[in-house]
């Protein structure tokens, strides 16, 4: 929702064309458990993963999600 009004906002300010060229990023809590499902919302362009990121493995999983949520395929 906070994304969509961020969009929005950009829209408003600029245009519609710089707001859709603007890549909006999910700053919250990123867990492998969400990942996947935070990059198929509509304004949510990417994540930025803050204390995940610092296990390796479970990093991995994330991109792993991530990317396989953006092109529709099975993890």
């Amino acid at each position: 929702e906070v994304h969509g009004y961020l969009r929005g906002l950009l829209s408003e300010l600029a245009s519609k064309e710089t707001a859709q060229l603007m890549r909006i990023l999910y700053g919250g809590s990123v867990k492998a458990d969400n990942a996947g499902d935070l990059v198929t919302e509509p304004d949510i362009d990417g994540v930025l993963v803050g204390g995940a990121s610092l296990q390796a493995p479970g990093f991995v999983t994330i991109v792993k999600k991530c990317a396989a949520a953006r092109s529709g395929a099975k993890e």
